[in-house]
């Protein structure tokens, strides 16, 4: 049987790498949006921490909400530690959605994300990719937040940034329409333990290179956490 997409469900693919200690915060996050019609994807890339247990307890926590109870939350615990882009990549093929979201396993999403990243792509049928305006914070310290110039807006001047080897939309704050991952496929793999920090930029801009409109939503809808054993800061 050829694999469909299902109308209207925007899948969040969570990559989860010995991420015990915020995974929880970070899936409650999403259980809360405000869009009703999702998915949860969490690809668990062989963490060696107790990631599964607490992924595990959240489920059976929440087993009576709509997402649990209608089989809407896909676990997928891999046998041992791929990295980064082979983790969301995976995430990306297991996703169902007509729309595919991506979440870092230690920040956090507005309620409101996902409804408003749906209803852009639904109204702008020119435009594949949608992030939006991030905010950071340091770990423990979620009301003393930080906006930095990084995100960029107007699809001309994002372009523009890619196409000079720039960078200026968050990965995590992405959305993109699963036909566009069915046509162009997930991020460049590299083995586990040499990847840099950059798969995510060679991701976006491959898909700016092919013609594909990208726009950054101005509103502050993804919470980026600082701390030091992050992925940006010892490699995921």
């Amino acid at each position: 049987m050829k694999f469909q997409r299902i109308p209207n469900l925007a899948s969040i693919v969570v990559g989860a790498y010995n991420a015990s200690r915020h995974i929880e915060e970070t899936l409650d996050s999403l259980i809360h949006q405000t869009y009703p019609f999702i998915e949860i994807v969490v690809v668990n890339d062989g963490s060696t921490d107790n990631t599964d247990l607490i992924i595990q307890q959240w489920v059976q926590k929440h087993r009576n909400h709509p997402v649990i109870r209608e089989n809407r939350f896909v676990y997928h615990p891999l046998p041992y530690n791929i990295g980064f882009s082979g983790a969301f990549t995976t995430g990306y093929f297991l996703a169902r959605g007509e729309f595919i979201a991506t979440m870092a396993a230690d920040d956090l999403s507005h309620p409101e994300r996902i409804a408003k990243q749906v209803a852009f792509l639904q109204a702008n049928t020119n435009f594949c990719l949608c992030g939006s305006g991030i905010a950071c914070f340091v770990d423990g310290n979620f009301e003393q937040q930080f906006v930095t110039d990084f995100v960029k807006y107007g699809y001309e001047n994002i372009a523009g940034i890619y196409l000079s080897g720039g960078h200026c939309v968050c990965h995590g704050a992405l959305m993109m329409r699963g036909s566009l991952f069915d046509l162009l496929g997930g991020l460049e793999r590299y083995p586990a333990g040499t990847e840099t920090t950059t798969e995510d930029v060679y991701f976006i801009t491959r898909y700016v290179l092919r013609g594909y409109s990208v726009e950054n939503l101005p509103e502050i809808l993804y919470y980026y956490r600082i701390y030091p054993e992050q992925r940006s800061q010892q490699g995921f």
